[in-house]
């Protein structure tokens, strides 16, 4: 178990200024605001990452995780989007399961050509043509449970998802570079653009312009086309949703 003599002031668990006190001694401690908070938390961070390489213990881990969890939403980010984006990413470039050691990284300027290029320079490499279900990452987000077909790696222009949701999307949200494209396949919702409410049923195609917040009640079963293929990054939360 941790002891909790310190070296100094420090960020630590809500909990632990209590079980000091239980403990007979005494701490003072400051509830600081959430921007002074972050730097703390972030210091935090390298002291447990050093603890963990010398100890290699599972709580260590735990500790890592929970600061993680919390600078991510500091920083404006949900565990969701947090999941979402670890999940893209294992989609797009793997994980770490076959346990790969690169002997010689090559410059990170020789991955991707960029997209000003003249076609006729790129070079032509084996895609992907067909995308599987059994193939895809399955997340869910917001009450919509998503299943991503292809992502920027595999197109730049566009991104495929397939997504169902019983009671529509719990978030207003606006991207700032890509549309958003929606095939209705089953049931109806309303979509809820700039403040302003669509009825939709199957069969119907939804376009949200980029840079528009919107969101979506509803049941239904739905493609979703990005166009282009959609960057967290651009993605920024407005509020949550009480549907």
């Amino acid at each position: 178990m941790k002891s909790f003599s310190g070296n100094g002031p420090k960020a630590v668990r809500d909990g632990i200024p209590e079980i000091i006190r239980n403990s007979g001694r005494e701490c003072a401690v400051k509830e600081l605001s959430d921007s002074e908070f972050l730097p703390e938390l972030e210091r935090k961070l390298e002291e447990e990452l050093a603890e963990y390489l010398e100890s290699k213990e599972l709580e260590e881990l735990a500790d890592l995780l929970e600061l993680i969890l919390r600078i991510a939403e500091l920083r404006g980010s949900s565990k969701e989007d947090l999941e979402a984006l670890r999940l893209q990413k294992k989609l797009e470039k793997g994980g770490f399961e076959k346990n790969m050691f690169m002997l010689n990284p090559p410059e990170e300027k020789c991955f991707l050509p960029e997209s000003s290029a003249d076609p006729a320079e790129i070079p032509q490499v084996t895609r992907q043509i067909v995308f599987r279900p059994e193939n895809t990452a399955v997340i869910e987000k917001h009450g919509v449970r998503m299943r991503i077909y292809t992502t920027g790696e595999n197109s730049r222009n566009a991104a495929v998802l397939y997504q169902e949701t019983e009671t529509g999307h719990a978030e207003e949200f606006v991207h700032e570079k890509s549309d958003f494209l929606y095939y209705i396949l089953e049931g109806s919702g309303t979509w809820v653009v700039e403040d302003r409410e669509f009825k939709v049923g199957a069969g119907d195609v939804v376009v949200v312009p980029v840079g528009n917040r919107f969101w979506f009640r509803g049941s239904l079963k739905q493609v979703c086309i990005t166009a282009p293929a959609w960057e967290e990054k651009y993605e920024h939360h407005i509020r949550d949703i009480e549907l």
